[in-house]
């Protein structure tokens, strides 16, 4: 957490590391940011060893939290810190032990050992400004591999040292002072940012008002609105006048690409001053300069002196004087002209812009969430921009729903043995005896049932709830962390690192499942899996809203958007979003509705029971829907199988049908949507998935598409996993089936639709083949402004008739 500045009381909040200079704490090397060593650096050594202390010595503490206050140049200045160990000697003096792992045989390097002993004796000092007992500093080095411990105690003068913090502090107080009249300049120029487009459309001064609104009262907003009514420039330009003039930071969390370029181009509209940084963060793995995502000093030139790099180079200062809009390309071919880690470097500018734009996970995910959003950042200058928010309840759920599979330990084990290295054999039976364990489990499974009298779909993995074998997995984990750390050290002295190490992935899943069932409650089910391939142990997140909502909670205000959030209090409840802060908007379609026509053919049915009797029907009214529009047309079915089906059976006159596969690489999914583009070859009839990439967050601009036909309600596949949302629903809103089915189901469905009117002068037909559309508790989620004022009933009829009225033209022959 960077240090907090009051200026109206005089105050300034930071931590002990904030108190070292910044090069300094590079000479850590490398693997203290980006690396996986952080990750279990602390757990596998450093706990054994406070676990041993704290029985050995009575008087033994871990992991003290500290906190001291002094005046420096009239401001009071509050100071943090968490001691690693601290112990109390018979003579009385407490001993304050900083822990550091070293590795074995090696020697730390003369700045390592400097920033090591600096950090034992700050906190050592920082201690001494509470405490009346004499206060020792000791620097503890564990080897790592053998646990052999090396004590070094630490002289120091502490007038001297308080001499090193007050200028420490001195030097920051300058960076805010820099930092406070650049902020003003920010402020002046939020007070005249006009709107980036010559006038708002018609629902947006709505938008602005509700999000101005929910900012100035700390509050949240969930906004629902019609795709092409603008909703994102919409927010992010009152978000942003907020954050310039308030000294706040906003943050864009997308779930796709797509989105993300539409925040980058509204941030460059209304930045025509530059007088602010926008930034957008790419995957790890896509910004790797060195061709594999290998995060060690050691074995990457551009990990290898980050920070002495950094500074010769001027990396970061010189991208922030360059770029007002810093997109990842920028930052690659820069951060590798200089010879130093790209991605760490969007890290570093991630700090010092006041945008930034990224996915969910940044601030989501427990693993790979930005510092600022781990359990100890602080949130309160923060405002986050959620763009399909109804996307995040699933992504929510994934992040807590994690799998040991059977196969993945076998194969971790195959990869250790083809290094034919007697040395590390242990690793071998540690991971064969993972995948017996939970073989041995899954042997447990009971014969395959029915899910109220729907059977799984064929070829599905056989499941069911049942209690996991706990206390074997946590026998197992002392012996997974003494067998990582020799394995690392194995591959160290041989250079031997490659990317998706088949061990060191087994490794961290272990620890991502142990830390999930540390969390597993009421809201939590544990599951054993059979597939054709495989056996699992899955610990699934019914409710992922209290971690969710401990970050959304956080923050100075939480701006959810999405065309699709109804019912809102189940999304409101889901995310986490605190009732009491959280207001709900739905704006009703700004186009006219003659733009549309939607119609349902209620002749088919697309049940899992009775969709096979109605394949060759659905191919034929779609066939001609196609026919009759004049353009191109998007078909979206509920799974890739069912597209398969219908597909075979379609003969669909003056156009090409193209179809989406499961296998598609982006590539190919890009080649796809440019013939939708060209009119070179005649019009197209695409399929694909609903929920899937041509369905959601893309655009279809102008005469790209004339028409979307959505083959049944799009509800998730029925399944063991699915069943127990419903129960859970059911006892938590009494609403189980049309939460965990209905919801997620026409929520794809509207999503598709859509895609075809994105602006007021878009036109088309919607067609949604299945008679459920008309009944409840369907029909209750079809957006209002589509019924017309004979009421649902009135939406039935034959599609390809609807389409050659609407168009002005007969079915072609």
């Amino acid at each position: 957490m960077p240090p907090r500045f009051d200026a109206d009381r005089l105050r300034i909040e930071l931590s002990v590391a904030d108190l070292l200079e910044r090069e300094l704490v590079g000479s850590l090397g490398f693997g203290h940011r980006g690396g996986y060593e952080r990750l279990w650096l602390g757990q596998a050594i450093h706990s054994r060893y406070q676990e041993a202390a704290a029985a050995r010595d009575g008087s033994y503490r871990r992991e003290v939290a500290v906190q001291a206050e002094l005046t420096h140049r009239g401001w009071q200045i509050v100071l943090r810190g968490r001691l690693d160990g601290l112990r109390r000697e018979p003579d009385g003096a407490l001993v304050v032990e900083e822990i550091k792992s070293v590795r074995r045989g090696g020697s730390l390097a003369p700045a390592t050992r400097e920033l090591y002993e600096r950090q034992a004796l700050l906190y050592a000092w920082l201690l001494r400004l509470t405490e009346d007992a004499p206060i020792r500093a000791e620097l503890v080095l564990i080897e790592i591999g053998s646990d052999a411990v090396e004590r070094i105690p630490l002289e120091t003068s502490w007038a001297a040292l308080e001499g090193e913090v007050r200028r420490r502090l001195s030097a920051l107080l300058r960076a805010w002072e820099a930092e406070r009249a650049a902020h003003e300049e920010r402020q002046r120029i939020a007070a005249t940012l006009p709107f980036p487009y010559p006038a708002l459309r018609p629902g947006q001064e709505r938008i602005v008002a509700a999000v101005e609104t929910a900012l100035a009262n700390r509050d949240h907003l969930l906004l629902e609105a019609p795709t092409g009514i603008g909703k994102t420039v919409a927010a992010l330009y009152p978000a942003l006048r907020h954050a310039l003039t308030h000294g706040k930071r906003v943050f864009v969390l997308t779930a796709k690409t797509l989105q993300q370029d539409m925040a980058m181009k509204v941030m460059a509209l209304l930045n025509g001053d530059e007088a602010f940084r926008s930034l957008r963060l790419r995957a790890k793995a896509k910004m790797c300069a060195n061709g594999e995502v290998i995060c060690h000093e050691e074995y990457c030139p551009y990990a290898r002196d980050y920070y002495g790099k950094l500074k010769t180079a001027g990396t970061v200062p010189r991208l922030l004087h360059e770029h007002a809009t810093l997109e990842p390309d920028e930052v690659f071919h820069r951060a590798r002209a200089d010879e130093v880690c790209p991605f760490e470097v969007s890290l570093d500018l991630a700090h010092q812009v006041q945008v930034v734009v990224c996915d969910y996970n940044y601030a989501f995910d427990p693993y790979v969430a930005l510092s600022e959003f781990g359990a100890e950042g602080d949130l309160a200058d923060t405002i986050l921009v959620i763009d399909e928010v109804h996307n995040l309840v699933e992504r929510g759920r994934g992040y807590y729903s994690p799998a040991l599979s059977a196969r993945q330990a076998r194969e971790a084990a195959e990869s250790i043995h083809r290094l034919a290295e007697p040395a590390l054999d242990g690793l071998v039976e540690i991971a064969l005896d993972l995948a017996r364990l939970i073989e041995a489990a899954v042997a447990e499974l009971p014969p395959p049932g029915l899910f109220d009298g729907d059977a799984p779909l064929p070829g599905a993995p056989q499941a069911a709830e049942a209690r996991l074998p706990e206390e074997e997995l946590w026998l197992l984990r002392p012996r997974f962390d003494g067998a990582f750390v020799d394995y690392l050290e194995w591959q160290r002295q041989n250079r031997a690192f490659h990317p998706d190490d088949p061990f060191v992935s087994l490794y961290f899943d272990v620890l991502r499942f142990l830390d999930a069932l540390l969390l597993a409650d009421a809201a939590f089910s544990t599951l054993i899996v059979r597939t054709a391939e495989d056996c699992e142990l899955q610990v699934l997140c019914k409710d992922p809203s209290r971690f969710l909502g401990k970050v959304i909670n956080r923050t100075h205000s939480t701006i959810g958007l999405s065309a699709t959030l109804s019912p809102p209090e189940f999304y409101r409840d889901l995310l986490g979003f605190e009732a009491g802060r959280t207001a709900a908007l739905s704006l009703p379609d700004p186009f006219p509705a003659s733009n549309r026509r939607i119609v349902v053919d209620t002749t088919v049915e697309t049940t899992w029971k009775q969709r096979p009797f109605h394949y060759q029907r659905i191919a034929e009214r779609l066939s001609a829907f196609a026919t009759a529009v004049p353009g191109n047309c998007l078909a979206l079915f509920p799974s890739y199988e069912f597209l398969r089906q219908v597909g075979e059976r379609l003969q669909v006159q003056g156009k090409r049908v193209l179809v989406q596969q499961r296998s598609d690489s982006d590539r190919a999914r890009q080649e796809l949507l440019a013939t939708l583009r060209g009119a070179l070859f005649g019009d197209v009839l695409l399929l694909a998935v609903a929920g899937g990439a041509f369905a959601e967050g893309v655009d279809y601009p102008g005469d790209m598409l004339q028409a979307v036909a959505v083959v049944g309600p799009c509800l998730p596949a029925v399944s063991l996993e699915r069943k127990l949302l419903e129960d859970y629903y059911e006892e938590r809103f009494e609403r189980g089936f049309e939460y965990a089915f209905v919801v997620p189901g026409m929520t794809r469905v509207v999503q598709a639709a859509g895609r075809l009117l994105r602006s007021p002068e878009d036109r088309g037909v919607i067609a949604l083949f299945d008679r459920r559309f008309l009944s409840s508790p369907y029909s209750g989620h079809l957006p209002g402004h589509w019924l017309p004022a004979g009421g649902v009933e009135a939406l039935a009829g034959e599609p390809a008739s609807a389409a050659a009225e609407f168009f002005g033209a007969m079915p072609r022959p």
